[in-house]
């Protein structure tokens, strides 16, 4: 069964600012951008997911993806999968992460990331769309 063995996050960024494309009354100057995480395997199969931001801040919902995603790293695939309650509370249990707000805000986008992630991997293991698996 596959496992998972590392991850990797990457800053994506599109500098809509520059011609104010999306701005509104409130984001007059947003850089419409994703927190990007991949989920690696030792089969060679990756989980993909992201979180949209609007510029400064993405480097913040990084760090907050890598603080998540180490904790799903070596888990088997089908454990994760029979334990995915269990993962999604663990995520946003963390007691020193409590108290930054898993609920909402930059922990609970990631989480959302990770959790994705793993849904996406889950599916592409069993070798079925997505949409169909859920």
């Amino acid at each position: 069964m596959p496992k998972i063995i590392a991850f990797e996050s990457f800053d994506v960024r599109f500098p809509t600012s520059t011609m104010l494309d999306g701005s509104d009354a409130m984001n007059a100057d947003p850089d419409y951008s994703a927190a990007y995480i991949r989920l690696k395997t030792d089969s060679l199969i990756t989980g993909d997911s992201l979180v949209f931001t609007i510029g400064r801040g993405n480097e913040i919902q990084i760090a907050a993806i890598n603080i998540l995603a180490e904790k799903i790293v070596g888990l088997d695939l089908e454990d994760a999968f029979t334990n995915i309650g269990a993962i999604a509370k663990d995520l946003s249990s963390d007691s020193q992460l409590r108290w930054l707000g898993p609920d909402m805000g930059v922990f609970h986008m990631a989480a959302g990331a990770v959790l994705n992630a793993l849904w996406d991997l889950f599916s592409k293991n069993k070798g079925v769309p997505l949409w169909k698996f859920l």
